[in-house]
């Protein structure tokens, strides 16, 4: 698979360069917002604001993160950790969340992103046991899906489980993706998860 930082190339220039998901909390008194979301141990970190150029028509303005495992895995088939990341959206304004909004905002996303025109992207309601969750602090809605790209970078890429968080933030909204092709119950998605569990916004 063609690595997605070269294909983007100057696409990068929009990318922050001290992206607030990086930060800490501020100390008391401080009025600046962010997030702060774990990422994989060896792993790296890809910055783009939204909306992407790749995806210019996406009705979402801030910034996105992704969460991705070693290169050497995340781009080789034969990995386990192939396709297999978390992103962020940090969104600002009022974005529309609800579900039928970010499947098509996802099936618009991916479309550009590999681009492919055979994406196929589903989302089920928010899971009745959401609210009660005790993750990270301001959940909103947490919702399953599946995402099929057909091709990616030039490679295919087998149909993915995917998982989508909604967050209430001071200032923000902010949407947590979880993807990968493995199984839900793999290690791969408890590396996800644990991933996602530990996301903090102030």
């Amino acid at each position: 698979m063609k690595d997605r930082r070269l294909w983007t190339g100057e696409l990068l220039a929009g990318a922050l360069a001290a992206c607030s998901g990086n930060g800490v909390p501020p100390v008391d008194g401080a009025t600046a917002h962010g997030y702060l979301l774990p990422t994989f141990p060896g792993g790296y970190e890809f910055f783009v604001a939204l909306p992407p150029p790749f995806s210019s028509f996406l009705p979402l303005s801030g910034e996105e993160s992704t969460r991705e495992p070693p290169e050497a895995d995340f781009y080789a088939p034969a990995s386990e950790y192939f396709f297999s990341y978390a992103f962020i959206w940090w969104l600002a304004g009022t974005p529309d969340l609800s579900t039928a909004a970010l499947q098509s905002d996802v099936d618009l996303y991916y479309t550009g992103l590999c681009p492919s025109p055979t994406v196929a992207v589903t989302l089920q309601e928010p899971d009745a046991t959401a609210s009660a969750d005790a993750g990270a602090g301001a959940l909103a809605a947490r919702r399953a899906g599946t995402l099929d790209v057909g091709t990616c970078f030039n490679n295919p890429v087998p149909p993915a489980a995917m998982e989508l968080s909604t967050y209430d933030c001071p200032d923000h909204h902010a949407v947590i993706a979880l993807v990968s092709p493995q199984d839900t119950s793999s290690h791969v998605w408890q590396e996800l998860r644990a991933i996602r569990d530990g996301f903090q916004c102030w």
